[in-house]
């Protein structure tokens, strides 16, 4: 057989070289011969999108889009592609070995229906509060990110924007409309499937008996349904922490660079929802390191090479969430993600002024509408883990002191404004340590009389048999609790009935969010809230008594100019909870 003529590969190679060449040689140009250059390209010579804030990241574009040409001429040249293919081979053979690990054996199908019942029963919990009033944050976050796909990967003027969560809630709400449960159902969703997640992370740190109480803790937790029927990110976060925790225990101990994989993508899309996800990424890799530095035997060759594919992971993770932030890197710029007033590090007498309350806050937030006997079991439970670890757990390093390690270094370093829901993810956890150090200790009692099954099991029932009444009590609720309108979209739908042919509609901060998505809910166009305009009768003020505002501070802060309004006029029409609406006439 006749080996292929070394000039070939330097003739296909020719084309990425050209590329890579000059694409590097873009990366090297100063701001104004890039501008003038780019501008060139267009039809009315301007690149819009080019500006001296964001010139860097351009280049940095151009600089890897380089070298990545460079590098598969170089492939190509070295005739080095045999490499890549089995890479690939050996990528589609552990997705099935994955998929097959997760695929439940005989003997788990009962358990298999348990988690299904289980469910079923967080869904039914989480739909109590599925039609409640749209709080400020959530009404922002669709009427700012989700209206737009465009808006919501590219515009990050305020740390409010959970990029992939605003995509899905975009997604949800042009497949289903604008009805507060598809605005909420991403972050439901998300809380629904924590149900399964928890399970899987549990069985694999203790055993079955465990992953069932943790799901149906799960499932009932008071704050965790809270956070469901929020419009928010949070949840997806939480999800995505359980998922690289079950990966992580999983490629410990199978050597499986498609589960690497997975813990790159999942980690990625977590930092692409909300930069918390830093936390329960740390928590992973620090978990990891040291579980390898004390692991015995295990598939990887040497230690060296599971680190190999420890930062390799790490790595891709880090460029993958780049990638995802590239848009808002372009158009909004890197300084809002890595330095906006959000997370900037407090100085240390602020920091260590707030930390205390900020715990207090999270203590509250975290026990809010959960039984007293309940929160002590769950804090006994939680040093019981700890204190019987060896006894209940397969593996060496408990995670919790990872976790308390790498949040204690973060805390430090970043010195954050440590809102409660920046340890959300922690919850999850939480339970699934509570349910280890309790129910992992009862499977170690067999009864006798009941065919030697764990007393674990006769709790787990009970237990379950309490949830599946306390849903068929709920269940007739529903529809009556879907019918209650909230103060905001009672507010609207008042002055949608009052509105005449050239009213204004003014409202401020905090209910301006939930108007703007209320009034759109309604039919009521943008436009009655545009305060530049200069034809308009009167003026619809919403005001908020509880914020100390009035009808002068609302005009003061949103317009239009004081001298166009009576506000010796003003009327108060209708009152709804804290909300006042006057009508105020134009001089």
């Amino acid at each position: 057989m006749k080996k292929p003529r070394s000039w070939i590969p330097w003739l296909v190679a020719a084309l990425p070289i050209t590329v890579g060449v000059f694409l590097i040689g873009m990366a090297f140009l100063s701001y104004d011969a890039l501008k003038a250059f780019t501008d060139s390209l267009f039809p009315d010579h301007n690149f819009n999108t080019l500006k001296p804030w964001n010139v860097g990241v351009i280049k940095a574009l151009f600089g890897m889009g380089g070298l990545i040409c460079l590098g598969l001429a170089a492939l190509t040249i070295l005739r080095r592609w045999n490499p890549v293919r089995k890479y690939l081979e050996q990528l589609w053979v552990d997705a099935g070995h994955l998929f097959t690990e997760l695929r439940p054996r005989k003997d788990e199908l009962v358990f298999l229906i348990v988690i299904l019942v289980i469910m079923v029963l967080a869904i039914i919990y989480r739909l109590e509060h599925i039609y409640s009033s749209l709080i400020h944050d959530e009404a922002y976050t669709y009427v700012a990110f989700g209206r737009s796909l465009f808006s919501a990967i590219s515009d990050y003027h305020l740390p409010n924007n959970h990029v992939f969560h605003s995509v899905l809630v975009y997604l949800s709400t042009q497949i289903f409309g604008i009805q507060p449960w598809a605005v909420r159902l991403p972050a439901f969703v998300a809380g629904v499937l924590l149900v399964p997640a928890a399970y899987w992370l549990a069985k694999r740190l203790y055993d079955r008996w465990v992953a069932i109480a943790a799901a149906l803790l799960v499932a009932w937790f008071p704050p965790l349904i809270a956070y469901s029927n929020n419009a928010r990110g949070y949840t997806l976060v939480a999800l995505f922490t359980m998922l690289i925790l079950a990966l992580g225990d999983y490629v410990r101990k199978e050597k499986n660079i498609f589960a690497w994989g997975l813990i790159s993508l999942f980690s990625a899309l977590g930092l692409y929802t909300v930069p918390v996800m830093l936390f329960p990424f740390g928590v992973l890799f620090v978990w990891l390191f040291l579980e390898n530095m004390l692991e015995g035997p295990s598939p990887y060759r040497t230690k060296r090479e599971f680190i190999w594919h420890w930062l390799g992971t790490g790595f891709g993770a880090a460029i993958l969430t780049l990638f995802f932030y590239m848009p808002v890197f372009l158009f909004t710029g890197p300084g809002k993600v890595f330095s906006n007033g959000f997370v900037a590090p407090l100085p240390w007498k602020d920091f260590l002024e707030t930390l205390s309350s900020r715990f207090a806050d999270t203590w509250a937030e975290w026990t809010f509408r959960v039984p007293s006997v309940v929160i002590i079991l769950l804090v006994a439970g939680l040093f019981m883990s700890l204190f019987f670890h060896r006894r209940i757990s397969s593996i060496r390093i408990p995670l919790q002191l990872a976790a308390l390690l790498w949040i204690m270094i973060l805390l430090l370093v970043q010195r954050p404004n440590a809102w409660s829901k920046v340890w959300f993810f922690l919850q999850p956890l939480i339970l699934i340590w509570a349910a280890g150090g309790i129910i992992g200790l009862l499977g170690k009692v067999r009864l006798q009389f009941l065919h030697n099954l764990p007393l674990a099991a006769l709790v787990l029932v009970v237990a379950l048999l309490g949830g599946i009444r306390q849903a068929a009590l709920l269940v007739p609720q529903l529809p009556g609790l879907w019918a209650i309108r909230g103060d905001e979209e009672k507010t609207v739908l008042f002055v949608q009935s009052q509105l005449q042919e050239e009213d204004m509609i003014l409202v401020a901060p905090p209910d301006d969010a939930p108007v703007w998505y209320y009034s759109e809910l309604h039919g009521i166009p943008d436009a009655r809230f545009d305060t530049q305009r200069s034809a308009f009768g009167r003026a619809l003020v919403i005001v908020d008594a509880e914020a100390g505002q009035t009808p002068a501070s609302v005009i003061a802060e949103r317009g239009p100019e004081s001298t166009d309004l009576d506000v010796e006029s003003a009327r108060l029409l209708d009152t709804f909870g804290k909300l006042q609406v006057f009508e105020l006439r134009r001089k």
